[in-house]
């Protein structure tokens, strides 16, 4: 193999997901040794998402930590498998540092989504997981399916079908935060339309 063969090679390797993929789980064999990933003190200390704390306390860390902690195997388990199958086309699609600003962006606003609805209702949980993020990359999947070289693999049709089912899955289950999926997946939209547009901008501009 050419070193030119090389650095293709390395260069569309999604490392960035497999990264992530890894922390995730890492953090979870900790929170797992540490008290057990489903025990509540465990995931606060680990710091899990809990909007009184975050407003009252001014602990706004937990916007960010809480996105790598998980409640159990089950939980962990969907997340790296949905992580893992989806990431390494939207991060080939960006680039590794476009993939990693959009992964941590849409998980941040699918939490603070979260917070919002909580913070309007009243009620509050104790809530963790990569789901806000992962639905923020696959909102991707609307600008595959709109972009005349990509929408006959990915017809809009099965990706926007795919995207209600999975909303659909946590909206009458208290366990799961409806908010954070889908705040996660409107910010991951926004942002990945903005940096697309950004991205051609540039092509365009180097053309001339």
């Amino acid at each position: 193999m050419s070193t030119e063969q090389k650095k293709i090679i390395h260069s569309w390797l999604p490392y960035i997901t497999y990264a992530l993929v890894g922390i995730n789980v890492i953090i979870f064999i900790f929170e797992e040794l540490s008290g057990g990933s489903e025990n509540i003190q465990t995931a606060i200390d680990f710091g899990a998402l809990y909007t009184p704390y975050v407003i009252f306390n001014g602990e706004l860390y937990r916007i960010f930590t809480s996105m790598f902690l998980h409640f159990g195997v089950e939980h962990i388990g969907a997340n790296m498998i949905s992580l893992w199958a989806i990431g390494p086309y939207v991060e080939h699609y960006f680039g590794h540092f476009l993939f990693l600003v959009l992964y941590i962006f849409s998980g941040i606003i699918g939490n603070m989504a979260s917070m919002f609805f909580e913070w309007n209702s009243g009620i509050f949980h104790i809530s963790a997981g990569a789901s806000g993020a992962i639905f923020g990359i696959l909102a991707v999947f609307i600008l595959f399916a709109m972009n005349p070289k990509l929408r006959r693999i990915f017809p809009i049709q099965r990706v926007i079908l795919s995207i209600v089912l999975s909303l659909a899955a946590g909206f009458d289950d208290p366990s799961i935060d409806f908010a954070a999926h889908f705040g996660g997946l409107l910010g991951g939209f926004i942002l990945a339309l903005i940096m697309q547009e950004i991205i051609r901008f540039n092509i365009r501009r180097e053309k001339t």
